[in-house]
């Protein structure tokens, strides 16, 4: 939501009622003090107010030079034009500025404000593009109405700014917990170095990674093997690395015929030789689906690292793991920075071993 700063109104049918009175050959119309003391208030505020008028009458000139505005157009039938030019040259966007207008001339410059307003008593095409329909009638008190509906409006902005923020500091607090808790285990940096020696070893000996994960797992998955697959900080020769995600067809295949739980191990089956290695993504370390694809590849001789997060010791997958980097926390987002920032990690690692090769 932009913050408006910028207030341009028509004057008939918003600041007075539009009807004429006329005493002795002079032209007067109706005002709301309301509306008087709102604009000083808007411009007390700090907001740029100006008005568009399609006509130029004693009455509109008066107007004018007692309200002291920033921005005047009076006899002006294309406001939309007018509205432009205003915003412009305060050097603001169209979604910073707030119009106000009743009658069919208005219809364009309502169309490109970033809030469009009218009083109640509007022609129909003018409340159909019209973001708010006032409560007030022209010439009592929409100014003043409008000024409340904006008030309220940076109120709720600063209130949910303050909100947001906390949350944002919150969040980068909770990261920067559980990476100081990863930092102070010798035995995480060392299983780490254990994830990437291993995968480094099979590298040497021309074998492959695959890599397999559910939901944003399969993302990180995905990210992991580009790493290998292309490079990331060295140049060397393409790694073969493959995410056991990206083939709907084989994907569904399995689903169909066996089982979603099946849909990792039936390729590790087709894919999988001796010495090679499975990464499995999992921050639960319950996913039935990667702890079958860990049994085959054991049975084929493939070497396994599971990334997870905190899990039970008696865990049924680290029966089949062979390296488990295991991040101490439970809630889901955390865990997942940590898997890609440890990907990243033995990526790097592991490149550093194999780029001579």
């Amino acid at each position: 939501m932009s913050q408006i700063k910028i207030l341009v109104f028509d004057i008939d049918g918003v600041i007075t009622d539009g009807k004429r009175y006329l005493s002795e050959d002079t032209e007067t119309k109706s005002l709301s003090m309301k509306d008087l003391d709102a604009i000083r208030q808007f411009q007390e505020s700090g907001y740029i107010i100006g008005c568009i008028s399609g006509e130029d009458t004693d009455f509109s000139e008066k107007f004018v030079q007692i309200t002291h505005l920033d921005q005047v157009r009076l006899g002006c039938k294309s406001k939309d034009t007018a509205f432009k030019e205003m915003v412009k040259q305060y050097n603001l966007s169209l979604r910073e500025a707030c119009y106000i207008g009743d009658g069919k001339y208005d219809v364009p410059a309502l169309k490109i404000a970033g809030l469009a307003l009218c009083p109640s008593d509007a022609i129909d095409e003018v409340k159909q593009v019209a973001d708010i329909v006032l409560t007030r009638k022209g010439g009592e008190g929409c100014i003043a109405e409008s000024y409340t509906l904006l008030a309220k409006r940076m109120c709720g902005n600063a209130a949910m700014d303050k909100e947001w923020g906390v949350v944002v500091a919150q969040r980068m607090q909770d990261h920067l917990t559980v990476l100081t808790d990863l930092q102070k285990e010798q035995e995480y940096i060392a299983g780490i170095m254990e994830a990437a020696s291993m995968i480094a070893d099979s590298y040497r000996r021309y074998g492959r990674v695959l890599i397999c994960g559910n939901g944003g797992s399969a993302a990180d998955a995905q990210h992991l093997a580009g790493e290998l697959v292309g490079r990331f900080y060295l140049e060397r020769r393409a790694l073969d690395a493959e995410a056991l995600t990206v083939n709907s067809s084989v994907l569904t295949a399995v689903a169909n015929d066996y089982d979603y739980d099946m849909v990792f191990a039936r390729q590790v089956e087709a894919k999988a030789s001796e010495g090679d290695i499975l990464i499995g993504i999992t921050t639960s370390g319950t996913s039935e689906n990667i702890q079958k694809a860990f049994k085959k590849a054991k049975h084929l001789g493939a070497r396994t690292i599971l990334l997870t997060g905190k899990v039970a010791r008696d865990a049924k997958i680290l029966q089949v793991t062979d390296c488990l980097l295991s991040v101490p926390a439970k809630d889901t987002p955390r865990i997942q920075e940590m898997h890609i920032m440890i990907g990243h990690i033995i990526c790097e690692l592991v490149e550093r071993e194999v780029a001579e090769v």
